[in-house]
């Protein structure tokens, strides 16, 4: 049976419309524990002064970051700080980026568990990260690991990522339990789309717009895209990482001189302002090279449009292909913009997958979601506490050797 009453923290990098994946998995998951009548608090770091806010029963935490070397060790040493001064607390929660909780797990026996979103060894391999930048972020990449090895319990929202992660870090693959990404199936009434959107018949694409999640492929593939069908257009909603020192819309405007007019770049927004415009929109393209399981197809699914996404990551365990959604090739430009050609001029099919589509979102109905995720924290509860440094509240062996030694950042906390 769930658990009553707990008092829960998460730590997250950011919140929407900032934070990417983590952010808003941590914001409607968050929620919907307090509504539940846990007492939830969400760490922020790197805000200039403290602060609190409360937002749906859900005490946000702003905490600031003392300026030291590495900032990721400043950052987690911080984390560690508040969770000491708020809790204690029945459960701790972080994803696995920047190890926000590595510190944490030296110096408290509070169940820790982490959360796998797409660790810095993925993104750099994706991406296809220079070197030299790999060697800046070495720091990361261990925290993460160290934090993923250290903690209660492991939760990862797709097997596929699982398995990779596992092998990558040599965690038994067993050992880390599938918990999927749970979404709030939106409301029926949504505001309008922005007003150089409306009466414009488009193909969207939104999420952070970088090399991993395939822009690069379907900045490459639109020329054939917008040729086949004059009426449509292209929008992007998103931050623009870039690739190359150059932005997407850069490369998209140049890529489609012609069309250059049939092109929408928007910032990230809030769902509020996001979901219109998915509502609104003909398809969707999730093209990435590899993906663990997007809020965003989710969002999109939920919303009734036919996804067009990528073979052989976690999209798999979403769309079972021409049943609920399209999958393609990652990295083919062609297919991509043959499957896309080919579903924007039948109407009948659109609307036959998008109904498909939004009955699949309904698996990953988010109080569903957050059973399974109190059944883990029960089984952490219920089981015998093993302090992972003496149960004392000082820093382990570890944590003092790297602290006092490398980094001259004191390890009492």
């Amino acid at each position: 049976m769930p658990p009553d009453g707990l008092k829960i923290a998460f730590l997250t990098p950011g919140l929407p419309p900032e934070g990417g994946g983590i952010g808003s998995y941590t914001e409607k998951t968050s929620r919907a524990l307090a509504a539940r009548g846990h007492e939830v608090h969400v760490l922020v770091p790197g805000i200039p002064r403290l602060h609190l806010e409360i937002i749906d029963a859900v005490r946000i935490h702003r905490i600031p970051t003392p300026r030291a070397r590495p900032m990721v060790l400043a950052q987690t040493r911080a984390m560690a700080v508040a969770l000491r001064r708020l809790g204690p607390f029945d459960i701790v929660q972080a994803s696995e980026w920047g190890g926000l909780a590595w510190w944490f797990s030296h110096i408290a026996p509070t169940p820790l568990v982490t959360r796998l979103a797409t660790p810095h060894f993925m993104i750099e391999e994706l991406n296809r990260v220079p070197w030299a930048q790999r060697r800046r972020q070495s720091v990361s990449r261990w925290l993460e690991r160290s934090q993923a090895r250290r903690s209660a319990r492991v939760i990862s929202p797709a097997r596929v990522l699982a398995d990779r992660v596992a092998r990558r870090w040599r965690i038994e693959a067993g050992a880390i339990t599938l918990v999927p990404t749970g979404i709030s199936l939106p409301r029926p009434e949504l505001g309008p789309v922005p007003a150089e959107l409306q009466g414009v018949e488009y193909v969207l694409y939104f999420g952070r717009l970088e090399e991993r999640k395939g822009v690069d492929t379907w900045v490459e593939a639109l020329p054939a895209v917008l040729r086949s069908r004059p009426s449509l257009h292209a929008v992007f909603v998103g931050e623009d990482m870039g690739m190359g020192g150059r932005s997407f819309e850069e490369r998209a405007r140049e890529r489609c001189p012609d069309q250059s007019g049939r092109l929408h770049f928007l910032p990230a927004m809030s769902h509020a302002r996001l979901f219109p415009i998915v509502a609104a929109a003909r398809l969707v393209v999730m093209p990435s090279h590899w993906e663990s399981l997007a809020n965003t197809c989710l969002e999109a699914m939920a919303l009734s449009r036919t996804v067009v996404a990528t073979s052989g990551s976690g999209f798999s365990e979403v769309i079972t292909d021409q049943v609920d959604g399209f999958l393609v090739p990652p990295g083919d430009a062609t297919a991509l913009a043959a499957r896309v050609s080919d579903l924007a001029d039948d109407d009948v099919r659109l609307a036959r997958i998008g109904r498909a589509a939004r009955r699949r979102a309904e698996d990953f109905d988010l109080d569903t979601m957050v059973d399974r995720l109190l059944t883990v924290y029960a089984e952490l509860l219920s089981a015998p506490r093993r302090p992972r440094n003496g149960g004392d509240g000082t820093a382990s062996p570890e944590l003092r050797e790297l602290s006092g030694r490398r980094h001259g950042v004191r390890a009492r906390v």
